[in-house]
């Protein structure tokens, strides 16, 4: 369902400082910032060669990244954003198995005019995650890695994972030819 890692944010309390950081020092491209009234942030996108990095910092005192700038003086990452063809269709599918939306449950445009939706850190494994419907266009032109099933699976014993084996071979070749090479604390003949 999730494509590509879009972008993450990192809350700052200094959104000037911030892209002074990363333009002058990390020596990266920082657009210009952006007011996002309905979401209460103001924000500043980092482009990277494979990913972005929203900055973002608050826009007045109701604004979601206050509180979370009250907990966290310095900034820190705030969330990851996913990119999804469906917006409707993934929130469908996560709130469906569970997952809890953070705020609204009716997806608002973000920064790139897109449609964003929240879900809440305590059903996503501790962090905020946004996802953002990108067009299908978007999606063919990036790399797509084929899911191939689970990399971990369950196990009832270490038995059950050797069934039907009969043995492990195990090949070594040795050259018995050609010396190994002396290290440093062998002496030349």
């Amino acid at each position: 369902m999730i494509g590509n890692l879009n972008h993450i944010a990192i809350a700052v309390p200094d959104l000037d400082a911030a892209i002074r950081q990363y333009q002058d020092i990390f020596g990266a491209f920082v657009t210009s910032p952006q007011d996002l009234p309905d979401h209460g942030v103001r924000v500043a996108m980092v482009k990277l060669p494979n990913t972005k990095i929203e900055l973002i910092t608050p826009l007045g005192e109701n604004s979601p990244i206050h509180n979370f700038l009250q907990k966290h003086p310095l900034g820190g990452v705030h969330h990851l954003c996913y990119e999804v063809g469906d917006i409707q269709k993934a929130r469908d599918q996560l709130v469906a198995a569970g997952f809890e939306i953070a705020g609204e449950s009716e997806p608002k445009l973000g920064f790139h005019g897109h449609p964003v939706l929240f879900f809440h850190p305590k059903t996503c494994l501790g962090v905020l995650i946004e996802l953002e419907e990108v067009s299908s266009t978007q999606i063919k032109s990036r790399v797509e890695v084929e899911r191939i099933g689970p990399i971990h699976t369950v196990r009832k014993s270490l038995e059950q994972d050797f069934e039907g084996v009969d043995g492990i071979g195990i090949g070594i070749q040795v050259d018995f030819k050609n010396k190994t090479p002396k290290d440093n604390k062998e002496e030349e003949d």
